[in-house]
């Protein structure tokens, strides 16, 4: 009776509408997975594995733009046949990153010069 209930609440739109959301993040999570090897990190403790995850994620998100940004400018057709590759595109996606990575790191970049101060121990 309970697999019948089940059964039959899987046929409703509702279900239909909410599970559609899972299936785009298990397909995003065994791309992370088979792209970028992360279940066979070469590091340990959690601070190491989560600087790890998160540069691969990064790297996910990266090859994704890279993806949309050609795949735009190619309907656009703003460019010759030729000029536009993967390193075209990497190169004016990692410039514009470049900015903004150092925009960010200039905003929160110390005011004052951080010394440092050894005590010589007897």
């Amino acid at each position: 009776m309970r697999i019948a209930k089940r059964r039959a609440y899987e046929q409703t739109d509702d279900f239909k509408n909410r599970y559609r959301w899972r299936s785009g993040v298990e397909a995003t999570m065994s791309e992370y997975d088979r792209r970028t090897g992360v279940k066979q990190l070469r590091v340990r403790g959690f601070d190491s594995v989560r600087f790890c995850a998160t540069l691969k994620a990064a790297g996910i998100n990266f090859l994704r733009a890279v993806a949309v940004w050609i795949a735009l400018n190619l309907e656009s057709n703003s460019y010759k046949s030729g000029e536009l590759d993967l390193n075209h595109a990497f190169l004016v996606f990692k410039e514009r990153f470049s900015r903004k990575w150092h925009h960010l790191k200039n905003r929160f970049k110390p005011k004052m010069p951080i010394t440092v101060i050894f005590l010589k121990f007897q």
